[in-house]
Parts: C-alpha cells; sequence; structure tokens
C-alpha cells in the first residue's frame, strides 16, 4: 500500500513539472512570435518544429518469442541552446509501442500508445554555427496513456480485446546520438538513433514485473524562433 501511494505521489511530482515546463514553453512561444523582442530573438536559441520517427518496441517478461514490433512516434520538438555546446529540449508526441510475440502457433500483439514528454539535456560537438553538428543527448521521459488493446492470431483468425491492466503512466530514460544539419539560414534537419528504457512496472498486475523498451530513428525539422 505504501509503495502504490509512492508510486502514484512521485508521478504527480514528475507530471506537474512537465506541465510547468510545457507552460514555460508556451509563454516563451508566445513572447517571441508577438513582440519579437527578448532573449528568444536576439540570442537566437529557441527552435521548434515538427518531429516524428520509426523503430522498433518490446516489453520486457513477456511470454513467447518476442519478434520485430513495428513502432512510431509523431510530435513537436522544443529545443533552447546557448552559444556554447550545452543545450536542453523537450518533445511533445505521440507514441505508438507494444509488443509482438508467438507461442503454441499463436501471435499475439499488444499495443500500448502513449503521449510521451521526454526532456533532455543535449551536447552538440562542434562550432555553433556550422552546417553539421553531431550531438548526443539523455533524460527522464514521462509517458501517459491514451489506449491499450490486444490481438491474437491463429491460423488467419484474429481476436481484439481492449487490456485494462496497464498503468495510465509510464516512466523511464531516453538517451539519443544523432546528426543536425543546417539547411536553410535558423533551419535545422534533426537526426537521431533514440533509445527508451522504462524504469517503472507499466502493468497493474503483481505476477511479474514488465517495462516498456524501444529504438529508432527520428527525423525532424527545427526552426529558429527570432530574426
Amino acid at each position: 500500500m505504501i509503495y502504490k501511494a509512492l508510486t502514484f505521489l512521485f508521478g504527480m511530482v514528475f507530471l506537474n513539472m512537465v506541465l510547468q515546463i510545457l507552460n514555460v514553453m508556451k509563454k516563451v512561444i508566445i513572447i517571441a512570435a508577438v513582440l519579437g523582442i527578448g532573449f528568444v530573438s536576439k540570442a537566437q536559441t529557441f527552435s521548434i518544429g515538427p518531429t516524428g520517427g520509426f523503430g522498433h518496441s518490446w516489453i520486457t517478461n513477456s511470454t513467447g518469442d518476442n519478434k520485430f514490433n513495428p513502432a512510431w512516434n509523431a510530435g513537436l520538438s522544443f529545443i533552447y541552446s546557448t552559444r556554447s555546446n550545452f543545450g536542453v529540449g523537450a518533445d511533445v508526441k505521440y507514441s505508438a509501442e507494444g509488443n509482438k510475440s508467438t507461442k503454441a502457433g499463436v501471435t499475439t500483439n499488444i499495443n500500448a500508445n502513449y503521449v510521451r514528454v521526454p526532456v533532455k539535456l543535449i551536447y552538440f560537438f562542434g562550432k555553433p554555427g556550422s552546417a553539421v553538428r553531431p550531438k548526443i543527448s539523455a533524460g527522464p521521459s514521462f509517458g501517459f496513456l491514451t489506449e491499450s488493446n490486444e490481438t491474437s492470431s491463429v491460423s488467419g483468425v484474429k481476436v481484439k480485446t481492449d487490456i485494462n491492466d496497464i498503468k495510465s503512466f509510464d516512466f523511464g530514460v531516453t538517451a539519443a546520438a544523432g546528426l543536425n544539419f543546417r539547411v536553410a539560414p535558423r533551419t535545422w534537419l534533426n537526426t537521431d538513433l533514440a533509445f527508451y528504457q522504462g524504469l517503472t512496472d507499466m502493468t497493474k498486475s503483481n505476477n511479474s514485473t514488465q517495462r516498456n523498451g524501444n529504438v529508432g530513428v527520428n527525423v525532424g525539422l527545427l526552426f529558429g524562433l527570432g530574426k
């Protein structure tokens, strides 16, 4: 009982932190767009743009033999960087995840879809303004469940059912490495290979501990705000 209470409190604290971060970002965007002044436009250090990715996801301790499970995500990316090599960023994206496995001739697909908010500390190699800048990043990731279901297939016959034992909140860590390409003034093509590992049990069941995991390639465009 104490563990469940602490887990709930921990999730609420992080949720509040994420909402505060998003609220600050919203204010920064509005100020930059309406006034066109301030530190964002002067330093040209804040950027925003669409991002999407494709890869493979899994759930640990699943029954049967795990197979490749296509996973994808799409959303918005925000980055604030100074004239040094460091920056901070956050994504808000819809992420389709889950697991695919086979056992005794039965193929089981578990779909667990989240709104994910990874918050990242970024280190950029090279000099600011370079045409190509390698980068690495790492940080916490917060997941909010939107939908979960399971599809079982036997001899071409599929049966789809809803899943009620997946927790509404998922927490883990993400790490990535990639390249930023300057394709136009204040416009960058953002690419990276990202890995996510869940740290909390994603199911309500006490039978075993199961955690989300995924790896994939993300591509996006970032547009600098300011003159």
